[in-house]
């Protein structure tokens, strides 16, 4: 893949690829697993984790798509018989965290549940039925699971534990409602009910459409603060909400859970720079002025690196939800600001001051998330192989729109590959495969 782009060399954006190659772990079967697949990157070894080993796939997929696809099966065939996809290889926490941190937490757990919305649009590309549909009974099963060991019957929201979550919550299930976990299941829900739509299983979809609506009115009943006019996380035991502002209050922008008047308040508390950073180095992971607001340096430190670095976990979500509601300016000036951020510098997380790297050094996922920033937001590139179709949407900001940016040799279907030009905001492409039709 080559890159013509203001700020961003074409060595920067194969440093992007080195650190994801320096992640890939091909001995698959050391570790109990089938098909090669990637590792978080650094201290964290050459184990497979969930949310790691599926957040490096969004990115590295506009590369290989074959790749991409084969490493779904790991999380096909690992999965437990009551739905569960375990938060990482070994199906146990790690003793000991890098940073000194200690997990106290001893629930069998899962993960913050990306795998939803990455392996949707891995599928979006392949017209592989035997992954397709094992694809989707996979996403069935997990959604299974997360109605029968996490879910509140009383508030209809989801509830989570370590690392099912982030700032990640160290009691036992059924007590705690995060913004993350609700909405990611409330995504999970609707791609879902879009693959079974490709399957002709109607009822299916059907019936992950009504609880997508059920868990959409609990998340704007229950985590949502009118005096405050934001989101917040919910104490299931006590009925009150947990006075912390983290920026997973932006969550629910996505598909628009958030009515137009919570959308217009999040906009506001969005660009305040004296909370979440707007105007230098978005976004802190909890609200500067929060009280448990602080920044660590060096390996990561659990709770603490999530109350106020700045992730691309973060910011790929909230972008995504911008672009969901319509806000395509600030959608594009949050993906930049992230790009320029994380641009060959693909740490773990950055300090939101100075833009220091933090933690690994080289982390699979934030390299994978600065890829797809680029590819899907910045250059608008989406596919989708029912159709035999990709659409090249491009959202420029007006200072990128003086420029001549281009990329090429964009992997939109297994051996098909796409070149883009965008001059002076005048688009032009070429694709190797001319049955395949272009929508722009």
């Amino acid at each position: 893949m080559n890159i013509k782009f203001p700020g961003i060399s074409q060595s920067d954006l194969e440093y992007a690829f080195d650190c994801l190659n320096d992640c890939m772990q091909s001995d698959a079967a050391d570790f109990g697993f089938d098909y090669p697949y990637f590792t978080p990157g650094g201290a964290y070894g050459k184990q497979w984790w969930q949310l790691d080993s599926s957040l490096a796939l969004s990115g590295y997929k506009w590369k290989d798509r074959k790749f991409a696809e084969t490493s779904l099966w790991n999380f096909i065939e690992s999965q437990k018989e009551d739905g569960r996809i375990c938060l990482w290889g070994n199906d146990i926490l790690p003793k000991h965290a890098p940073g000194n941190w200690f997990p106290e937490q001893n629930e069998g757990v899962s993960s913050l549940p990306k795998i939803f919305d990455v392996t949707y649009h891995i599928l979006q590309g392949t017209d592989d039925f035997e992954l397709l549909s094992s694809s989707y009974n996979m996403l069935k099963k997990y959604l299974d699971w997360w109605y029968k060991d996490r879910f509140d019957e009383k508030t209809g929201l989801i509830t989570s534990v370590f690392e099912e979550t982030f700032i990640p919550y160290l009691g036992s299930a059924m007590e705690y409602a995060a913004l993350d976990t609700n909405v990611e299941v409330y995504v999970g829900l609707v791609y879902t009910a879009n693959i079974a739509d490709r399957l002709n299983k109607a009822v299916d979809a059907a019936g992950f459409r009504n609880k997508a609506g059920k868990l959409k009115s609990a998340i704007n009943t229950y985590l949502w603060n009118n005096e405050k006019g934001a989101y917040y996380p919910y104490d299931i035991r006590t009925g009150k909400h947990i006075d912390c502002l983290m920026a997973s209050t932006f969550y629910p922008l996505r598909m628009n859970i958030a009515s137009t008047e919570q959308k217009n308040k999040l906009i506001t508390l969005l660009t305040d720079d004296e909370h979440f950073n707007w105007n230098t180095i978005p976004f802190t992971s909890v609200s500067k002025k929060d009280p448990l607001f602080q920044t660590t340096v060096g390996a990561y430190q659990g709770n603490a690196s999530w109350s106020g670095n700045v992730w691309t976990l973060i910011n790929e979500m909230v972008t995504r939800g911008l672009l969901d509601s319509g806000e395509k300016e600030l959608a594009t000036a949050l993906a930049l600001k992230t790009i320029y951020a994380f641009n060959r510098n693909c740490t773990e997380f950055i300090n939101p001051f100075d833009g220091s790297g933090h933690g690994v050094l080289k982390y699979a996922w934030t390299a994978s998330q600065y890829l797809e920033l680029i590819v899907e937001v910045i250059f608008g590139i989406s596919s989708d192989i029912t159709k035999k179709e990709v659409c090249i949407f491009p959202n420029l900001c007006d200072e990128l729109k003086k420029h001549k940016l281009s990329i090429e040799g964009v992997m939109v279907f297994d051996n098909v590959f796409l070149d883009i030009c965008v001059d002076k905001g005048n688009l032009t492409y070429k694709i190797s495969d001319k049955s395949i039709k272009v929508k722009s």
